[in-house]
């Protein structure tokens, strides 16, 4: 009679693996059960599609109460639009038309009408310091200059529309500033070492004149009158010694 031990099945090292392997695969399909029940990517989300109605010009009330919104995470942003009367959607974002998965995020947003805003008081101000108080307000401000020469360059005269008055953000609106004074005089550049030709260029440049008195209309410049550094009017004149 045979031994009941020996008829006994061996456990074996691949039939283990074998089992191991079997169970990971199992497991790992169940998650992936799982997560694609929950995903929301559209491309392999077990989730129902939305088709998403387009939702400008409707309240919130009305936007809310589609089974469609209802069906997605929504999240509710206020902007300014001037162009959608305030309390009514302005815009969405996927847009209109796409189709989405049952719990995918969907951004409404709400206009707030016009953004009003009220010309400050600028007179007497700097031009730059103006400029950013008026784009700071989302103007589109532009300078015109006007001569004063009772008022520092540069200062504010007025604005147009005048302060106080209500403006709309992305308005245009004008500064009117004091136009500087041009500084009468001009730094006689170093032209020694230049051709003839560049320096009388040079100095035409910074509003000056040349005079080259060997009249020659080559050669290089070997000095100078004035020296460079000098202050000279404009259109004042510079000799150019030529070697």
């Amino acid at each position: 009679m045979a031994d009941p031990a020996k008829r006994r099945p061996r456990v074996t090292v691949l039939g283990v693996l074998a089992v191991l392997a079997l169970l990971s695969a199992a497991g790992a399909a169940v998650c992936i059960w799982v997560i694609l029940g929950r995903s929301t990517n559209p491309l392999w989300s077990r989730r129902a599609n939305v088709l998403l109605p387009d939702l400008v010009g409707l309240s919130r009330t009305e936007a809310e109460a589609l089974p469609e919104t209802a069906a997605l995470a929504v999240t509710w942003e206020e902007v300014y639009n001037p162009a959608v009367e305030p309390g009514l959607v302005c815009g969405q974002d996927p847009a209109a038309g796409r189709t989405v998965k049952e719990g995918q995020a969907l951004t409404i947003q709400i206009s707030l009408g016009t953004n009003w805003q009220t010309m400050p008081d600028l007179t007497g101000a700097d031009r730059t310091q103006a400029l950013e108080t008026l784009r700071e307000m989302g103007l589109q401000p532009t300078v015109e200059f006007w001569k004063d020469n009772t008022m520092d360059p540069y200062t504010v005269v007025r604005t147009e529309p005048a302060a106080g008055t209500r403006v709309a953000a992305g308005e245009a609106v004008k500064l009117v500033v004091v136009r500087p004074i041009p500084d009468p005089f001009r730094p006689v550049p170093n032209l020694a070492g230049l051709e003839v030709a560049e320096a009388r260029a040079r100095l035409q440049e910074v509003g000056l004149t040349a005079v080259v008195p060997s009249n020659r209309a080559e050669g290089t410049v070997t000095n100078q009158d004035p020296v460079p550094g000098t202050l000279l009017r404009v259109f004042g004149t510079v000799r150019l010694y030529v070697g």
